[in-house]
């Protein structure tokens, strides 16, 4: 798989951090984002994530509008317009028997899909064959479709890193977040590309996070709590986001990740765990983690409200 910009890797920061200084906060603070993905993907995910956006540790979370549970967190983001919800920009269906297509009409989006209609399965197949013009297509359809059901959107990522994984499909997935005044998940790597049809398009309004953060196959062999003591104990200042995926280890997640041997239902259970725990709500307080939203990033630096 090949990813341009997302990625657990750490930024340097170069002079003063202007996140910080429209954020109002002192330079030395450590903000946070600790944000799920994948809601939408299954009723596991869903009751897992909705359980720990309320217990107040997991701050933020993003839905996956092309997949088969959507209307049940649509349901949720309706009855709870002050979740911090944004939308997982969805172009691929990775998992071997549970698969999902376009919101777009099939054939307005051909490029994007398998001999079988669904999204491909790995981002490299995308890459090979996917058309920007599709893929810009489609992410808008996803904006909308959340935006029609009532859905208050907060911001955009980007499944698997796929809407970054080209510097077309970048171009593509910033021009829909200007679109519909939304922050796009971004960091330092972004200012690395020098095609035009991305370096055009970055300006001071942008919301840049500094660092990326995701727990990798290594990490969770090695224990998935000490990667996350250690990650929230090393946090350097500045905006960073964490990504993480809660999850039940029940039948559904089991068979829905069956075959995969990473980011399965054992793996979103560890996440889940450690999120909900008293634990962890205490390192963030002895390490003074400030718990920031894309909500009020949205309202306060891309909307000016």
């Amino acid at each position: 798989m090949s990813i341009l910009v997302f990625g657990a890797t750490l930024g340097t920061l170069h002079g003063q951090n202007k996140i910080l200084s429209k954020l109002g906060y002192p330079q030395d603070t450590r903000l946070l984002i600790i944000h799920a993905d994948d809601l939408g993907v299954s009723h596991s995910e869903n009751m897992a994530s909705i359980k720990a956006l309320e217990k107040g540790i997991v701050n933020s979370a993003s839905i996956m509008v092309p997949c088969p549970w959507f209307p049940e967190i649509a349901d949720y983001a309706r009855a709870n317009p002050s979740a911090d919800l944004g939308l997982h920009l969805t172009l691929n269906s990775e998992w071997n028997f549970y698969k999902w297509g376009p919101v777009s009409s099939r054939d307005s989006v051909s490029s994007l899909l398998n001999e079988d209609g669904y999204f491909y399965a790995s981002v490299d197949s995308l890459m090979a064959t996917g058309k920007s013009e599709e893929v810009e297509w489609e992410l808008t359809s996803q904006v909308k479709k959340a935006l029609d059901v009532g859905i208050d959107v907060t911001h955009l990522d980007a499944h698997m890193g796929a809407a970054a994984s080209k510097p077309e499909f970048l171009a593509a997935y910033i021009r829909v977040g200007r679109a519909f005044q939304l922050p796009v998940l971004l960091d330092q790597r972004v200012f690395e590309i020098e095609d035009p049809a991305v370096k055009n398009l970055i300006d001071e309004n942008m919301v840049i996070a500094d660092n990326i953060l995701s727990m990798g196959s290594q990490d969770f062999e090695n224990g998935a709590d000490e990667y996350y003591r250690k990650t929230i104990k090393e946090l350097p200042a500045g905006l960073n986001v964490l990504l993480i995926h809660l999850a039940y280890e029940d039948e559904e997640m089991k068979a829905m990740t069956s075959g995969h041997p990473y980011w399965a239902a054992d793996w979103r259970q560890a996440d889940f765990n450690f999120f909900t725990s008293e634990a962890c709500r205490r390192l963030l307080e002895q390490e003074n983690i400030v718990l920031m939203s894309w909500r009020e990033i949205r309202d306060k630096i891309i909307r000016n409200n």
